[in-house]
């Protein structure tokens, strides 16, 4: 053989052996090169020699439902419901059923489609159409001839713009306000600081100070603290602290309720009991005799509140608790004749007229009543130019 076909021979020898793949023996057993096998809950495979497992894949469990048998992962229809069979377990959900399109003006619309019509803008859901106002894009605006669209602000020297579809409204700039300098100290507006006894604000540019408010102190009392405005008790009394001093009053304690007759009441309640009127006062009960509302009177188809006079021809009378008591009626006295009385000439002519109502009358040794004057008399005894009834 010659030295070529040797190494040829060589070469097919090494090219056979490292062809060859090697079995593989697992827990005591061989398995061949490629051969797959179980492993209780692993499945393995026998690779050149080297073992490699993965976890065991069982299959899923078919489902039985209403006596028909369905396999994992498949879907079906039961009347209203879309079930599921999900290793050997059905679930099932309320069916979703298509949506109807919409015919509107002549024209097809498909579920949850959009359309315009005209000034509305509308939308079909389930066979029905909802139309709204279209809303229109504003318009930009030319200021100056710079276009700014609508709702873009804008500076115009002193004035500060914005555009409102295609309108331009301006009104005054406003400005950032001025910082202050205080005892070589440079404060930003509305920053507030302290200068010894004075608090201080920086207002654009100026500043302005006023008496500086000190916390208040606090308490000490019979060897308890107490913070400024606490109030708190003592005994019999009710302290506050005010800057460091207590100041103490007497404590006014809540008044006690009343039980009467089997009934609370809250003090300074009052109440009825039969015919007494009762007030609780501080847990004691006060009753006096119950004062009632007294009654008008009817007299001679008239009505006259409780306690007032009137007057009935010849007497004088009152309405006492719906009773009517009259006396005779006193009238003043005039004219009353002296104890000697002079005599006096007689008038030549009748004091009064024919329309003129006289006035009373006293006569020697009696009275007289009189209304009108139609005629008059002169008497002795009138002790007066007076006219008389005839």
């Amino acid at each position: 053989m010659t030295p070529i076909q040797i190494v040829f021979l060589l070469a097919s020898l090494c090219f056979r052996a490292s062809a060859t793949k090697h079995p593989c023996t697992y827990k005591e057993k061989i398995y061949q090169d490629g051969q797959t096998f179980i492993d209780v809950y692993s499945e393995c495979k026998c690779d050149d020699g080297k073992v490699t497992c993965s976890q065991r894949v069982y299959p899923k469990n078919p489902c039985t439902y209403k006596e028909k048998i369905y396999q994992d992962g498949q879907t079906f229809i039961d009347v209203y419901s879309e079930c599921t069979c999900n290793d050997g377990q059905v679930t099932c959900s309320q069916r979703a059923y298509p949506k109807n399109p919409c015919t509107y003006k002549g024209n097809n619309y498909q579920d949850g489609q959009t359309f315009i019509d005209v000034y509305s803008e509308c939308k079909c859901d389930d066979g029905k159409v909802t139309c709204s106002q279209r809303v229109y894009p504003k318009n930009p605006c030319t200021y100056k001839e710079i276009i700014y669209q609508d709702g873009q602000t804008f500076i115009d020297v002193y004035s500060e713009c914005k555009c409102d579809d295609g309108q331009v409204t301006c009104s005054q700039r406003v400005y950032p306000k001025n910082p202050c300098t205080y005892k070589e100290k440079i404060y930003q507006d509305g920053q507030t600081f302290i200068d010894v006894y004075s608090e201080c604000k920086c207002d654009d540019g100026q500043v302005t100070c006023s008496q500086r408010v000190y916390p208040k102190n606090p308490c000490t009392y019979k060897g308890n603290n107490y913070q400024d405005g606490q109030t708190f008790i003592d005994v019999y009394s009710e302290c506050k602290c005010d800057d460091g001093q207590v100041t103490c009053f007497q404590r006014v304690y809540p008044k006690n309720p009343c039980t009467y007759k089997g009934n609370n009441y809250q003090d300074g309640q009052t109440f009825i009991d039969v015919y007494s009127e009762c007030k609780c006062d501080d847990g004691k009960v006060k009753c006096s005799q119950r004062v009632y509302p007294k009654n008008p009177c009817t007299y001679k188809g008239n009505n006259y509140q409780d306690g007032q006079t009137f007057i009935d021809v010849y007497s004088e009378c009152k309405c006492n608790d719906g009773q009517v008591t009259c006396s005779q009626r006193a009238y003043p006295i005039a004219n009353q004749p002296p104890t000697n009385p002079p005599p006096t000439p007689l008038p030549t002519t009748c004091p009064c007229p024919d329309t003129h109502c006289c006035r009373v009358v006293w006569r020697y040794g009696g009275k007289k009543r009189t209304s009108c004057c139609p005629q008059c008399r002169f008497t002795q005894d009138t002790w007066g130019s007076d006219c008389v009834h005839i």
